[in-house]
C-alpha cells in the first residue's frame, strides 16, 4: 500500500496545477474514519443506499493499521459483508470501487503506520493527514464526499466533521450512523439490515457460571439510519480555498486570520530590500522583476486608474525605474532592463501577462485560493489594475512610510 503522504503529496500537486474542468456528473463518495467497528461502513452504505436513495460509487475509509486489518477481514475479499450487501441487494461486483486500495492508513512523522492513536503526536498526525486527505478530495468538482463519523476512535471523526467544515463545499454531507443499540453492541455478526429477514444471535449477558447467554433477535427489529450533522461551511465565508500545505491547526489559525483580513483588510507592506510582500500576518517572496510589476501596478493603477495595455506600454520605462531602484538596494544597477527594449503594445503585453500571473500565483500560494488573496491580486481583462489596495514601502526611500515614487 502507498505511503499516506505519498498520496497526499500527489493530490497536492494534482491541485496546484488543475484547471477549470468541464462540468461532468457528481460521483458520490462514501468517506469515512473506522477503528475496529467495520460495521459502520456497510451500515451508513445500507442508510443512503437503500434508507436515502442515494446511490454510492466509491467508499474510501481513513483508519490506522489495526482498523485496516479488520476492514480486510470483515468487510474485504469474495466472503466479506461487502460482497454479501452488494449480491443481497443486486449491485454488480465493481459498481462501488471499493478495495484495499481505498484504504489510507494513517502514518506518523516517519511514515510509519500507526496502529492506534496512543498519543498527542499520533493524534495530530491523524488531524493533519485527516484534513490533507479531505482537502485534497474536496478540490475534485466530479466528486461529492458523503461523510460518516461514526467510526473510529471519537478523535477522528471530531477531526473529519472540522476537516469538513473548512473545506466542505455545499453538497458534501456529514453523518452520523445510528444503531438500535440491541444490535450495535450485542449482534457482532449484523453488518447491515439483510434483503430478507433473518434470524441473529444477540448477547444477552452471562448466566450464573459466567458463561455468555444468547437470545434470538430478528433482522426486521434492526432501526439503521442517519443522522444529518449540519456544519458551517467556512470555504463558502472565504470565497475559496486555504494554502495547500497547512495542518489542521494551522489552517484553523490560517481561516480565522483570513476572515478577520477579509471583514478588515490589512495595508500591504513592500519590502523592496528583502524583497517580499506582507499582508498582515502573511509573508511572501518575489523576484525582482516580479516585485517591480506588482508595486507598478500598486503605484499607477491602484482602485479606478486601471489601463489598457495600450496605455500601460507607454509607461514601460517606469517598470525598468523600479527595477534598477530595486537593484541599487542589494546588488547594483544593470546596465539594461527588458522593458526597455520592448518594441510595441504586444510585446509588452506578452511580457508583463506571464509576470501578472506569476504574482497572482505567489499570492495565492500564501494567502490560498479565496475571496482575500482575489482582493490583492492584479486583476486582468480589458484593463489592468489592483482593487484600491492601502499600501507601504519599506527601504524605498528615506522616509520608510511613503509611498509613492517621489524622491
Amino acid at each position: 500500500m502507498q505511503d499516506i503522504r505519498v498520496q497526499i503529496e500527489e493530490m497536492r500537486g494534482h491541485m496546484a496545477s488543475s484547471g477549470t474542468q468541464p462540468r461532468i456528473e457528481q460521483r458520490n463518495v462514501l468517506t469515512a474514519v473506522v477503528g475496529n467497528t467495520p460495521a459502520v461502513v456497510t451500515e451508513t452504505l445500507w442508510a443512503l443506499d437503500q434508507h436515502r436513495a442515494i446511490r454510492v460509487d466509491e467508499i474510501r475509509i481513513i483508519t490506522t493499521a489495526v482498523g485496516r486489518d479488520s476492514i480486510a477481514r470483515y468487510l474485504l475479499g469474495p466472503d466479506g459483508h461487502f460482497a454479501k450487501y452488494c449480491h443481497d441487494y443486486g449491485l454488480a461486483a465493481g459498481r462501488i470501487a471499493f478495495s484495499a486500495q481505498n484504504l489510507y492508513v494513517i502514518a506518523d512523522n516517519q511514515g510509519k503506520e500507526l496502529q492506534d492513536i496512543r498519543n498527542s503526536d499520533d493524534n495530530q498526525a491523524a488531524a493533519d493527514q485527516i484534513f490533507a486527505l479531505i482537502q485534497g478530495w474536496a478540490s475534485r468538482k466530479e466528486e461529492r464526499l458523503l461523510c460518516s463519523v461514526a467510526g473510529g476512535r471519537k478523535t477522528l471523526g471530531i477531526y473529519l466533521a472540522m476537516a469538513m467544515m473548512l473545506c466542505g463545499r455545499p453538497d458534501d454531507a456529514v453523518y452520523h450512523v445510528l444503531v438500535a443499540p440491541e444490535f450495535e453492541a450485542g449482534v457482532p455478526d449484523f453488518f447491515y439490515p439483510p434483503s430478507l429477514e433473518s434470524a441473529y444471535q444477540r448477547r444477552a449477558g452471562v448466566d450464573e457460571a459466567g458463561r455468555p447467554v444468547f437470545k434470538p433477535i430478528s433482522s426486521g427489529d434492526a432501526q439503521v439510519d442517519l443522522a444529518d450533522i449540519p456544519f458551517p461551511r467556512l470555504r463558502d465565508a472565504l470565497g475559496g480555498d486555504l494554502p495547500f500545505e497547512l495542518g489542521l491547526t494551522q489552517a484553523i489559525a490560517h481561516s480565522r486570520l483570513l476572515l478577520s483580513y477579509i471583514q478588515s483588510p490589512p495595508p500591504l507592506t513592500v519590502d523592496l530590500h528583502n524583497r517580499t510582500v506582507t499582508v498582515g500576518e502573511f509573508t511572501f517572496a518575489l523576484s525582482r522583476q516580479l516585485l517591480a510589476v506588482y508595486l507598478f501596478f500598486l503605484e499607477y493603477c491602484n482602485g479606478g486608474d486601471w489601463l489598457p495595455v495600450a496605455e500601460l506600454y507607454p509607461r514601460r520605462s517606469l517598470l525598468s525605474e523600479l527595477e534598477r531602484r530595486i537593484d541599487r538596494l542589494r546588488l547594483g544597477e544593470a546596465e539594461a532592463y527588458t522593458w526597455d527594449k520592448l518594441r510595441d503594445p504586444e510585446e509588452f503585453r506578452s511580457r508583463v501577462g506571464p509576470c501578472i500571473s506569476k504574482v497572482n500565483g505567489k499570492i495565492r500560494t500564501a494567502l490560498g485560493a479565496n475571496r482575500l488573496a482575489a482582493r490583492y491580486q492584479i486583476a486582468t481583462g480589458g484593463s489592468y489594475g489592483v482593487n484600491g489596495i492601502e499600501f507601504h514601502i519599506v527601504d524605498y526611500a528615506k522616509d520608510p512610510s511613503k509611498n509613492n515614487l517621489e524622491q
